[in-house]
């Protein structure tokens, strides 16, 4: 088959099956992280420094993936990717000792940085194809995996399946959706230049999406692994009703991935960004002036659509600024000021909490949605 009697509709319905199952592979080991904690017998802090050992595989893969992709191409990466990450998760669930499981989430926090920096300057070489805004759908995919992958979880933890059957059966069914769909990938951009010549200091405007990056993936830390705790502790809810916070917040996070494309179709990526800090800046001081279930959901909610389409217009707009064949650095440069935002968040959310109270710590990073609106404001020529 010839990549260009390939249609590039095909082509998007198949690039979204990669982003789907790179969400189902971390949602399959997020679902099941009380029943490792308690085989291994880790209390609270114990588990905390474990947990650790992903973000910091996944930071230090970011060179790694940037210059590997950007050697090979993001096609070839991206098929080594979709082996090494789902073989990765079934080696977490081999494990019988602590040391062992610190190991297996580096190794799984670097394989998913591959996966990611691959499938995404995939997005980013297709949607140069078309004429319109296609990557905020491609991330929805992914929060939509986040989502059955939480299902599959749930079903194998009331059937008392260990994860390790479940990991094994994810990993099978993602390896043979690589086999049929591989041919369907974008051919890879070659780089010309040595690579010490591409790692150079990123430029002002690739700062600027960084940093708009960086307090988006702040709130979307604090919302992953506080939204419970504030509900319980601030919103004062029920205890089975924890979660609502997040799953509304989640819920809401792929809905407007699904549809923000449209948006910035509609009016550019500059209002649409705007929109996302103030939706996060509202959202915010909702839930925090008027604590309570039903408030505190719809402010939740809120932030879910604000920071839903805040990455992939960035990874877009980083797409469309890049020389050629410089997407995978530029896009690994980018996202690594994003991802130190998501591995700074939630321990910057616990000294305030601390120092403040966890509500007024809430309210602090609605300040980071209004930087977002008025940095966007002044990007005018960079993003319309």
């Amino acid at each position: 088959m010839t990549h260009s009697h390939i249609s590039n509709r095909t082509r998007r319905i198949v690039l979204s099956g990669f982003f789907f199952f790179t969400g189902i592979c971390f949602a399959s080991w997020a679902s099941r992280i009380p029943d490792i904690k308690m085989q291994l017998g880790l209390n609270d802090a114990e588990l905390g420094a474990m947990l650790l050992f992903l973000p910091v595989g996944s930071f230090l893969g970011i060179p790694i993936s940037g210059s590997l992709t950007s050697i090979y191409g993001s096609n070839r990466m991206l098929k080594i990717a979709a082996v090494l990450y789902p073989l990765s998760l079934i080696l977490i669930g081999t494990i019988t000792q602590t040391w062992q499981l610190g190991i297996c989430l580096f190794i799984f926090g670097m394989a998913g940085n591959f996966y990611n920096v691959a499938v995404n300057t995939q997005a980013v070489v297709l949607s140069k194809l078309f004429e319109k805004s296609i990557i905020s759908t491609f991330h929805g995919f992914w929060s939509l995996a986040g989502f059955v992958g939480g299902l599959i979880g749930g079903l194998f933890v009331a059937k008392q399946i260990s994860p390790i059957y479940q990991f094994v059966f994810v990993a099978l069914v993602s390896i043979i959706y690589l086999v049929f769909a591989h041919p369907y990938l974008m051919p890879s951009e070659k780089n010309k230049q040595p690579l010490n010549k591409m790692w150079n200091k990123p430029s002002a405007i690739m700062l600027q999406f960084g940093f708009i990056a960086l307090g988006n993936m702040i709130c979307e830390g604090m919302m992953f692994d506080w939204s419970g705790l504030y509900f319980q502790k601030v919103a004062l809810v029920p205890n089975e009703y924890r979660t609502m916070g997040y799953i509304s917040f989640m819920a809401c996070m792929t809905i407007g991935r699904m549809f923000a494309d449209i948006l910035i179709n509609y009016w550019g990526a500059r209002k649409q960004l705007m929109l996302s800090g103030l939706l996060v800046t509202i959202g915010l001081i909702i839930a925090v002036m008027l604590p309570g279930i039903i408030i505190s959901t719809f402010g939740f909610m809120l932030v879910g659509f604000g920071v839903s389409s805040v990455i992939p217009t960035i990874y877009g707009s980083v797409g469309r600024s890049a020389a050629p064949g410089q997407a995978s650095i530029a896009l690994a440069s980018v996202s690594s000021i994003g991802f130190f935002g998501f591995l700074i968040g939630p321990p910057i959310i616990g000294f305030l909490s601390q120092a403040i109270g966890l509500r007024w710590a809430f309210l602090t990073v609605s300040l980071l949605g209004l930087a977002t609106f008025f940095q966007s404001y002044r990007l005018k020529k960079h993003l319309d």
